[in-house]
């Protein structure tokens, strides 16, 4: 772990950094000062380690700088459901940072060697160093990230109240849609990372797949998938 940016550091990621929910709209010489903070600290991970533990206490918001990790929640009987999957300059940890017991209450894994910036609740209470100018923007992006986040775990609760995999699935695809606006749309997992989101069995989502292309609802084309019946997946909308 490294404590504190020093100057190489800052240049290294300041591209993933500015691209960050969390420092939207803020200026070069702004998020320099900024990251010049000594409460901020940097750690690397290897593929397959774990950046977090559910249950185990936090030490601040992280953002990824580069790699990618699965963010994930495993229930009473082992099985493993995939909440979100965290590309570089992604932020996570901000719902619960100012929770009086602030743990993490889900598991974050790396799939391929990964760097974290880690941001404690300090850095938010006090003055923000040489700062003060970019505070109030830190700070509104901070709640805007966390009310789309809000947003995205209703959709995931509403996966899991629909009873049927077909309909899970229908209600999947129409997220894409809607979020991608083309026609096919690209599958951001793969099939056992689709399974954990749907909190399904890969083997019986792949027999369910196989049915909808074979009744000509969606048609597979490569790592894409293009929507033949429309109105049919539109049902199960958010």
């Amino acid at each position: 772990m490294h404590i504190g940016l020093s100057t190489e550091l800052v240049t290294e990621y300041l591209a993933v950094l500015s691209s960050s929910p969390l420092f939207r709209d803020l200026s070069e010489e702004q998020l320099r000062r900024f990251l010049s903070s000594p409460n901020l600290s940097i750690s690397n991970y290897k593929k397959n380690s774990f950046i977090a533990i559910a249950g185990e206490p936090m030490e601040g918001i992280g953002i990824l700088l580069k790699g990618h990790a699965h963010l994930t929640r495993e229930n009473v009987l082992g099985q493993r459901t995939i909440m979100t999957d965290l590309t570089p300059s992604a932020m996570f940890g901000e719902a619960i940072l100012f929770t009086d017991m602030p743990n993490w209450p889900a598991t974050i894994q790396t799939t391929l060697d990964s760097t974290v910036l880690f941001l404690p609740k300090s850095a938010f209470t006090t003055s923000f160093n040489n700062c003060d100018a970019c505070q109030v923007q830190i700070l509104t992006n901070l709640l805007h990230d966390m009310s789309e986040k809000a947003l995205a775990l209703t959709r995931k609760v509403h996966y899991l109240s629909l009873k049927g995999m077909r309909e899970r699935i229908f209600a999947y695809f129409d997220d894409l849609y809607t979020y991608q606006k083309q026609n096919p749309i690209r599958l951001p997992h793969n099939r056992q990372e689709m399974a954990d989101v749907l909190n399904v069995s890969r083997t019986s989502l792949s027999r369910e797949l196989g049915r909808l292309q074979d009744e000509k609802i969606i048609e597979f084309e490569g790592k894409k998938v293009k929507l033949l019946d429309l109105n049919a997946i539109n049902e199960y909308s958010f």
